[in-house]
């Protein structure tokens, strides 16, 4: 798997995780609310990992 390949599964994994995050964030339920926003962080590591890829050549 070449590298180009992982950095867009990384990418996707983080657009799905900040999608549904936010989905889930603005939910009036405070616990989806609270999930919502640990997903969005969790995606967020994906998106450091894309970018450090994407810096070492």
């Amino acid at each position: 798997m070449s590298k180009d390949q992982i950095r867009n599964i990384l990418n996707i994994i983080f657009m799905i995780g900040a999608v549904v995050g936010v989905i889930l964030y603005l939910q009036k339920n405070e616990q989806t609310h609270q999930l919502g926003l640990y997903i969005i962080l969790i995606s967020m590591c994906f998106k450091i990992a894309e970018s450090s890829l994407r810096m070492i050549k």
